[in-house]
């Protein structure tokens, strides 16, 4: 995990504490959310899926294997998968994310997300939606830290390799893939 998080610039965006739009303005711009959402499903482990609380539109990454989730881990509840994130629709642009309550603390210190208002155990964050490509960094980053550390958490650290084409589909699209592993048959969630 990172242990510097710079402050985000500016007041934080308006917010809403009922949802199902969570961030009121300051909003991505569409290829700046499509961004977020390639970073968010390129870390290895996870599936993309429809969210089990988020609001229409939102998209998910989801481990279905793991199916009773560490509390705190999730924003799915017993019986769903694992679900560490998810990226709420083009109407909204924020995330919902979970992290170890160290780093909740830092990062909404930093202004870089609120404690959710339906959090249940202190984990859950809002991060908001990136603003230009120096915030899209440090928000990209936050996302997949969360995703790591929940599939950490919740035991999940060696992953099946993806099938050669898809891998070079994957590169040449500039998403993250699992070629160069220890091994051809698996890939860890290092780094």
């Amino acid at each position: 995990m990172a242990s510097l998080v710079l402050p985000r610039a500016g007041r934080a965006p308006v917010v809403d504490d009922d949802g199902p739009v969570w961030q009121l303005d300051q909003r991505s711009v569409p290829t700046t959310w499509v961004a977020v959402w390639d970073a968010l499903r390129g870390v290895p482990g996870v599936t993309a899926g429809p969210s089990a609380v988020g609001e229409p539109g939102s998209r998910a990454v989801l481990v279905p294997s793991v199916i009773s989730p560490e509390p705190g881990t999730s924003f799915s509840e017993g019986g769903r998968p694992l679900e560490p994130a998810h990226l709420h629709s083009p109407a909204d642009t924020s995330l919902h994310i979970v992290l170890p309550l160290e780093r909740v603390a830092l990062v909404v210190a930093q202004g870089w997300a609120i404690p959710c208002p339906r959090a249940v155990h202190g984990t859950e964050l809002i991060l908001f939606g990136p603003r230009d490509e120096a915030e899209l960094e440090v928000v990209t980053a936050l996302a997949r830290e969360s995703v790591r550390w929940s599939l950490a958490r919740n035991g999940v650290t060696v992953f099946g390799r993806r099938g050669v084409a898809e891998t070079a589909l994957r590169s040449t699209a500039g998403a993250p893939s699992v070629a160069g592993a220890a091994s051809p048959e698996v890939a860890t969630l290092a780094g």
